[in-house]
């Protein structure tokens, strides 16, 4: 039985992400080492930066690192409060964030069906569930 898909497809969709994503940012001064932290951010409060590492799937370093730089930059609360939360300045940048990916989602689905976005993206969660698994 042959592969019904291509991994080696996905790779240039994700660096054509990142770097459309970097570009756009760096208008905004805001470094592209920022950006799965703001996404992660946006969606959630982390409760320790051992939770936000697992969430991101990088080291606890990096996430040290990161989170210092943004705490200096004023991008998200003081790490010595219970949560990991974006500030106000914060969510600005993550609604910037946002509106760049929505810019990004719609000139990549042009031509691309609703039926077929969403088998898409089904096949894609049943493909990450069981990465996850592994």
């Amino acid at each position: 039985m042959s592969n019904f898909f291509d991994l080696k497809k996905i790779t240039p969709l994700k660096n054509f992400y990142c770097k459309y994503v970097t570009e756009k940012m760096k208008e905004e001064n805001l470094p592209s080492s920022y950006v799965p932290f703001i996404n992660a951010l946006s969606k959630q409060k982390f409760g320790s930066q051992q939770e936000l590492t697992e969430n991101l799937g990088c080291n606890k370093a990096h996430t040290s690192r990161t989170l210092f730089k943004m705490q200096l930059q004023g991008l998200i609360k003081p790490l010595y409060t219970s949560k990991i939360e974006l500030s106000e300045k914060g969510k600005i940048y993550a609604k910037k964030l946002t509106e760049i990916e929505n810019k990004l989602y719609n000139e990549l689905s042009v031509g691309v069906t609703e039926s077929e976005k969403q088998t898409f993206n089904k096949v894609l969660d049943k493909l990450i569930a069981n990465a996850n698994r592994t």
